[in-house]
């Protein structure tokens, strides 16, 4: 893609490049299905080219397994030539990687199809799009905001590819024992915090807090409520970048797989969920109607939880982390308890919401915020009814049976979905469906040193 000088220049790139003109590069990419990027960098030359003409790009990066391999699923990859999209950057997404190495910034991107312009069909960005439209329609304004946990671990593996906790530069020693919540254990990754902090406001991501969490090196932070619910979903993805790419300035990783370690809390990824009015007002806040709109959408995210738990437990990893602490394993809600599926914190007024604490760290995170909404959206329009909320603190761990147990039979309900379908589409929820199948048995299909242990 050669410079572009025909034109002017974009005012967005020109603003910029005045206030970081010593930018090298340009890291222009487009979510995956694990919340991170699928992309291409181009030298800074290159961006006036990208902002008027857009580059192209394969039409086939959500359909991909975290490795970035495919398996046919939706006919997209090899099975149809792997034809040509267009990617041209999202307004506003221009913004500076503050952990880089060499000065770069990252844009994300719009991806269509080249020959139409049309959005693709498979990118959960627009999916989520289409939820949110159907909601306004019906004069309902979703608020969002996502909560995440993760583990940051040591940049070196062990021999035997296991992951490790970090080891903290004061002491020369991995991080531990576990401490929840303990500053002490926030003062040793000052540094790191920082770090995370300043890219957050670089970015125009709204991070909250940051605290130690449960396990050896978790930790959890969240983002402020955004009443643009696709906008909530991106700050989710920039944040996971930021975590990921500051941890690694400092010589460590950070993963977000729901159960990375064995003995150790699992991370989920907790969406908290109101909705306004035409007028802008919280209709949960709402001192008659707003509890009976609560039951309604507890009702809906109930009942579509089954079929929808593919979204929220994409992989193996993801089902080890259910029956750990905090980690829902049935369908119940209940007021300020955090060991059930639905949470409905204290909150009154305007920040009255539902919290979601199904899904995993490991999930995407458009796809999570769309499927929660449109059981939201279903439950309120069709006056559904939830089950007695839990009375005590304790929601048990009895496993629902009416849910998935593993991530074949969540696929299976997922594919033969009658609810969802009406959301997101038959064909969107069979590629989806066939692409967990899929990257499931390649998962399967290599012997591992525990079955030798077992059955040789």
């Amino acid at each position: 893609m050669p410079a572009d000088t025909s034109a002017p220049r974009h005012p967005e790139v020109a603003a910029f490049l005045a206030a970081r003109p010593e930018t090298r590069f340009i890291e222009a990419f487009t979510p995956d299905l694990t919340g991170y990027g699928f992309g291409k960098r181009l030298p800074v030359v290159e961006i006036d080219s990208l902002y008027r003409s857009g580059m192209g790009f394969s039409a086939a990066p959500y359909v991909l397994n975290p490795q970035h391999g495919g398996y046919g699923s939706g006919g997209i990859g090899w099975d149809d030539g792997d034809p040509d999209a267009r990617g041209m950057p999202i307004p506003g997404s221009l913004r500076p990687m503050t952990w880089a190495a060499v000065p770069t910034a990252q844009v994300m991107l719009d991806i269509t199809l080249a020959a139409t312009g049309e959005p693709l069909w498979t990118d959960p960005r627009h999916l989520l799009k289409s939820i949110v439209a159907r909601l306004n329609a019906d004069g309902f304004f979703p608020t969002v905001a996502c909560e995440y946990e993760f583990f940051l671990t040591d940049g070196a593996r062990e021999a035997n590819g296991r992951i490790r906790p970090p080891v903290i530069r004061r002491t020369g020693r991995p991080i531990g024992p576990p401490t929840n919540l303990s500053v002490l254990t926030l003062e040793e990754v000052a540094l790191w915090t920082a770090k995370l902090e300043n890219g957050a406001r670089a970015q125009d991501v709204p991070m909250g807090s940051v605290i130690a969490e449960m396990g050896v090196g978790q930790f959890e932070t969240n983002l402020h409520h955004c009443d643009d619910a696709v906008l909530a979903a991106d700050h989710a993805v920039l944040l996971k970048r930021l975590i990921r790419g500051t941890a690694r300035a400092e010589g460590w990783d950070a993963t977000f797989m729901a159960k990375p370690y064995a003995d150790q809390t699992g991370s989920g990824l907790h969406v908290h969920v109101s909705l306004g009015d035409r007028e802008g007002r919280n209709i949960f806040a709402d001192p008659t109607e707003g509890e009976r709109m609560i039951r309604h959408a507890v009702a809906g995210m109930q009942k579509l939880m089954p079929e929808s738990l593919a979204f929220f437990a994409p992989n193996h990893n993801s089902f080890r982390r259910f029956g750990g602490l905090f980690a829902p394993v049935n369908r119940k809600w209940g007021e300020d308890n955090r060991t059930v599926a639905l949470r409905i914190p204290t909150d009154r007024g305007p920040g009255r919401r539902i919290e979601h604490r199904v899904a995993g760290a490991d999930a995407n995170p458009y796809l999570t915020v769309a499927a929660i909404l449109a059981a939201a959206h279903h439950g309120i329009t069709r006056r559904l009814e939830p089950d007695a909320p839990v009375a005590g603190k304790h929601a048990g761990f009895t496993r629902d049976p009416g849910l998935p147990a593993d991530v074949f039979e969540a696929a299976r309900r997922l594919r033969g979905a009658r609810v969802l379908r009406d959301y997101f589409s038959r064909r969107y929820l069979e590629t989806y469906a066939h692409l967990v199948h899929g990257q499931h048995e390649e998962f399967l299909s290599e012997l591992s040193v525990r079955e030798y242990e077992m059955f040789f």
